[in-house]
């Protein structure tokens, strides 16, 4: 099987549950004729933390980010590479050289126009160590970039890779910004301009952030005049606000009351799903005790039933998954198992080990669904004499004290790729500094599991390419230094009054098929 069949597969896979979940938003907004004007009101689980576009990446970080910013490349309907703020592009016959020519006319918020230059420094930063890029990885392949012409963009890759136009698809490896626009390091008071549809107005932490249609835009205009953005934290006052007419669109729509949307029981709320957007999985720091011993992790591996996890928390809407992609999915895996559900195996795995009974810290967020994977966990290992202590906290001190390495064990969340190379890749590259892990948030450092990877990542041919990838799933059952429990699906829920909004598989708010930039008031 051809790569170009590989990615094509890979591509309608994604897109079909997108387009079947869709259809309830979609053909209730067909009916009337989308106009412009108004100001939507959004109820978000969480707070913005950073307004470096180029760091942190992640969460509502990204989502707010697609408003504003925007990628090299895109995505199309049927979810294969397009080209977006570059009209085109050339690969050399190695694979090594790709060049992009950029599309004229395109305008930053601030009124300047995007050129090659402002690309090679929005990916020139990203590369450069000092400023932990969050898609720093994504472009370690990438030797230089060269803007050889005012519209001309070159990148030079240090070895071929199959992955690297899937990854320019997405602002998680980078945003266009303009060049000089932020310092080596830094932390802005406010963001660079970018070429999105939307254009930053306001942020008023913890009460509202503010967007505004930006007319300058090279594509199709926004039809909302504005959209503010009210952190609501708590689930249930999220809810409340939509049933209310607070706000008018929220994400993250408490999992309890997403089934009686869904049957039509709350006949003024519609839906929107994104049924992959977010992969549960368990976390263990393998750089210290007790799960820098490979059997205890193992150990936790057998103990864990995935299901009862997933339905404490989710309302039996989660789907256990043993692996990083969805079952049917091309990049699924078949006939690797991971370590079966075994409670005697577990224990003689801990016996092996030298593991005594001590407490292990489990580091939580404040949220219900986090607080019932940890009870339902606690329960779990229990049975097998390891006893688990809570350390909850709010996202950002929970998240700083993980990006630090201080932590046991964590649940988290990730993203779905197209690839798998960012989908494995990131994770498991080693990382110097323990105490700044930017994507290595486990501490697991293994030169065979690199070389498998290095290898996989520059491997053009589909069916070698699958065989290594074979084997990084099979040594990621091995060694454990993740635990992948399934997927859970993010529903947007939203007054009848709003039209035309659709999300991605990913569930984010802006995308190249649509959004909040297609979406618009009926009242």
């Amino acid at each position: 099987m051809d790569w170009d069949l590989m990615k094509k597969t890979v591509m309608n896979w994604l897109i079909m549950p997108l387009l079947l979940l869709s259809s309830a938003a979609a053909v209730e907004g067909a009916s009337a004729k989308p106009k412009a004007g108004g100001t939507l009101t959004m109820g978000i689980y969480r707070d913005l933390e950073l307004m470096n576009p180029l760091v942190a990446t992640r969460s509502i970080d990204e989502d707010l980010r697609t408003l504003m910013f925007e990628p090299l490349l895109a995505l199309d309907e049927k979810d294969r590479v397009r080209p977006h703020l570059a009209e085109s592009w050339e690969v050399s016959k190695d694979g090594r050289l790709y060049t992009f020519k950029l599309r004229r006319g395109v305008k930053f918020h601030d009124g300047q126009e995007m050129t090659a230059e402002d690309v090679k420094f929005a990916a020139d930063y990203t590369m450069n160590p000092k400023n932990g890029a969050f898609g720093a990885n994504q472009l370690a392949l990438v030797d230089r970039v060269e803007a050889s012409d005012r519209y001309i963009l070159k990148f030079y890759l240090k070895t071929a890779t199959p992955a690297f136009l899937s990854s320019l698809t997405q602002i998680t490896t980078f945003s266009v910004i303009p060049k000089g626009s932020l310092e080596e390091g830094q932390k802005p008071a406010t963001y660079p301009p970018g070429t999105g549809p939307f254009r930053f107005v306001e942020w008023q932490p913890k009460q509202r952030l503010i967007f505004e249609r930006f007319d300058g835009y090279w594509g199709p205009k926004a039809l909302l005049d504005r959209v503010v953005m009210i952190p609501v934290l708590d689930d249930t006052a999220r809810i409340t606000a939509l049933r209310t007419g607070d706000v008018d669109l929220i994400e993250r729509t408490p999992r309890e009351w997403v089934r009686q949307i869904v049957d039509g029981k709350l006949k003024e709320i519609g839906y929107e799903k994104a049924p992959h957007s977010s992969f549960r999985r368990i976390i263990f720091n393998a750089a210290q005790p007790p799960f820098d011993n490979k059997k205890v992790r193992q150990a936790v591996a057998h103990a864990v039933n995935r299901k009862e996890i997933l339905d404490a928390a989710y309302f039996g809407l989660g789907e256990p998954n043993d692996q990083k992609f969805p079952k049917g999915h091309p990049w699924n895996i078949e006939g690797v198992r991971a370590p079966s559900y075994n409670l005697a195996k577990a224990r003689a795995l801990l016996k092996d080990a030298g593991y005594k009974g001590e407490p292990v810290e489990l580091l939580i967020i404040q949220s219900a669904a986090e607080q019932a994977e940890a009870s339902a966990l606690q329960a779990q290992l229990k049975k097998i004499g390891i006893p688990i202590q809570l350390a909850m906290m709010d996202a950002a001190a929970a998240n700083s004290r993980f990006r630090r390495g201080e932590f046991t064990l964590r649940f988290s969340g990730t993203s779905l790729f197209t690839d798998p190379s960012p989908m494995y890749g990131p994770g498991l590259v080693c990382e110097p500094d323990l105490k700044k892990r930017a994507t290595n948030s486990s501490g697991y450092c293994d030169k065979e599991m690199e070389a498998l990877l290095k290898k996989a990542d520059a491997e053009l041919d589909a069916a070698k390419r699958r065989a290594l990838f074979r084997q990084v799933v099979a040594k990621l059952f091995d060694d454990v230094p993740e635990l992948f429990l399934g997927f859970v699906p993010e529903t947007f829920a939203f007054r009848r009054h709003v039209k035309g909004f659709t999300t991605n598989d990913d569930g984010n708010f802006q995308w190249s098929g649509g959004g909040l930039s297609r979406t618009w008031l009926d009242k």
